[in-house]
């Protein structure tokens, strides 16, 4: 046999395989299928309440709850935010008995069989008897909307309150027009709030809220207050929820004047705040760096003149300190006022998020996850065009998920690769309320091949001596370390309470730093000159354009 013909063997022997690799493929993508949830029974009574922020939607509902609890009933509160799941624990707690009340969320669970619990939406249960379901217009959020959408859509809830703006109306009069009855009660704000000139360091009234939208951003603000005498402490996503609590005691109680805050605060959470100061207008979204749009600045600035905290009627305004970089837009703020009035806002929400379960990609090996998730997309687009209030999520953090524990498992990227594991464990791996970053690839290693996490853990007399950059970056470790241990027991040799006791750990070290009064960085200074400069730079905008400018222009190596 020639040379020649040995070479032709060979490219049809690839192409065959290449053949058979695609075949494969198209019939994982194609046992994909989407069933529509349907409630098993329409509920026989809804509530639609709709309104601004601070207009006593949320009390009413969790008043509801609370009632039907006293009549003997189980009940389940689903909100967008753990720190709020946790507020309305801590709520019902006050009014029922404890064994009555629990608390589940992507990273806590206090007797998760109780008859009435508080929870994160990805968390709730989806039969019972009551269900209030807060913040609905979170089911158009693109990455976490499927949550919202599942309890519209599925379980046997025979009581349902839900509390939105008002701009989810028509999308919430179509999620429920089957249910026995259906009432809508719209609530206005029950305080004004009143858009202010802009406040500095020294002027910001106690019982206040500085905003921003980075951890840089927060501590390098948090350190001009203290440096102008104030009493400042922070709260931001990087913080474990123990030591996040504690912040937000502190301002409650009085110990600290101001809190410097990001977006966190937006969705819910009550704070006694006499008034919202935005030091910024725009943030990094995971993709780009944009302006609020006009409904976000209204979240936040709703926070201001909680009903119930003797806050006044709350006072909105930008913040005008001393540090380089910080320009909020004053018109942006002035309009977010009026909208958390009650004018009409940009808040489109017009399709629900629908995601896929286990059972819609039929039973996929975990080399066969891509394609059946490709699947169910196609599948899901077909279905949307008949239910144009349906909107298929992005399966995008799905596949990156996938494709960091098939790295770290360093298995083939064959349609038909052997796993060391089977499809649900994957599926179970990559759904988890965790990032794709961070301490994941551990897990993913620990979880598929047995490897070991016991090196990961530290002692507390090491965690007391961390700085807080390590602190929180350990809190986050044994925070992700504990949720994979509420999924598959043990993981890595590392048990859920250990690591949720690490977490802990880690959380107290935080709440001892930021109780020192005193800065938490160092001031942010230019690396050429010394100067201030912007927190997120490392080089004043003057030693910057002295550096780059010669950029401008025509390119002089262009011939």
């Amino acid at each position: 046999m020639t040379d020649r013909d040995l070479a032709r063997e060979r490219r049809q022997a690839r192409q065959k395989e290449s053949r058979r690799l695609r075949g494969l493929e198209r019939e994982a993508a194609a046992r994909a299928r989407v069933r529509l949830a349907a409630r098993t029974t329409a509920p026989e009574r809804v509530v639609l309440r709709l309104g601004p922020t601070n207009s006593g939607k949320t009390h009413d509902g969790i008043e509801f709850l609370i009632a039907q609890a006293r009549l003997g009933l189980s009940g389940t509160y689903a909100a967008p935010l753990r720190m709020l799941a946790r507020e309305v624990y801590e709520r019902l707690r006050a009014h029922l008995p404890d064994e009555r009340v629990g608390l589940v969320t992507g990273e806590e669970r206090i007797n998760p069989q109780a008859d009435v619990v508080s929870c994160t939406a990805e968390s709730a249960r989806t039969c019972g008897d009551a269900l209030v379901l807060d913040e609905a217009h979170w089911l158009a959020d693109r990455d976490r909307g499927h949550a919202w959408t599942r309890l519209l859509l599925t379980g046997s809830h025979r009581y349902i309150h839900v509390t939105a703006a008002p701009e989810a109306d028509a999308l919430l009069r179509t999620a429920f027009a089957q249910a026995g009855h259906l009432e809508i009660v719209q609530h206005s704000r029950c305080t004004e709030l009143t858009h202010a000139p802009a406040i500095g360091p020294r002027t910001i009234p106690a019982g206040s809220a500085v905003v921003a939208f980075s951890r840089r951003a927060v501590l390098a603000l948090h350190r001009e207050l203290i440096d102008h005498g104030r009493s400042a402490t922070v709260l931001y996503g990087a913080m474990p929820p123990g030591a996040r609590r504690e912040q937000i005691q502190r301002l409650v109680t009085g110990e600290v004047e101001v809190i410097v805050t990001t977006d966190v605060i937006g969705h819910g959470v009550n704070l006694p705040l006499r008034a919202v100061a935005f030091a910024e207008t725009g943030k990094f979204d995971g993709k780009e760096r944009r302006r609020l749009r006009l409904w976000e600045a209204a979240q936040i600035a709703g926070r201001a003149g909680r009903r119930g905290f003797a806050a006044g009627e709350g006072l909105v305004a930008t913040y005008a300190g001393g540090i380089p970089g910080f320009s909020p837009d004053a018109g942006l703020v002035r309009a977010a006022v009026a909208v958390a009035n009650g004018a009409p806002s940009d808040l489109s929400i017009i399709k629900a998020s629908l995601r896929p379960d286990w059972g819609e990609l039929g039973d996929p090996t975990p080399a066969e996850i891509p394609y059946a998730l490709r699947g169910w997309r196609k599948a899901a687009r077909r279905e949307a065009s008949a239910h144009p209030w349906l909107r298929p999520a992005s399966i995008e953090t799905l596949l990156t998920m996938w494709e960091t524990a098939r790295a770290t498992v360093r298995a083939p990227v064959a349609v038909d690769a052997p796993w060391p594991g089977d499809g649900p464990t994957v599926w179970r791996l990559i759904t988890l309320p965790v990032d794709a970053g961070g301490a994941f690839p551990e897990i993913a290693a620990a979880v598929l091949t047995d490897r070991s996490l016991r090196t990961i853990l530290r002692p507390d007399s090491v965690i007391s001596r961390m700085s807080l950059d390590e602190a929180e970056r350990h809190a986050a470790v044994m925070r992700d370390l504990s949720s994979a241990g509420r999924s598959f027991g043990a993981v890595g040799g590392v048990d859920h309470e250990e690591a949720a006791a690490g977490e802990e750990a880690a959380s107290r070290r935080i709440v001892e730093l930021v109780a020192q009064r005193r800065p938490l960085v160092n001031a942010s200074l230019c690396v050429s000159c010394a100067r201030p400069c912007a927190p997120w730079f490392q080089r004043c905008d003057a030693c910057h354009r002295a550096r780059f400018d010669w950029y401008d222009g025509d390119d002089p190596f262009a011939w």
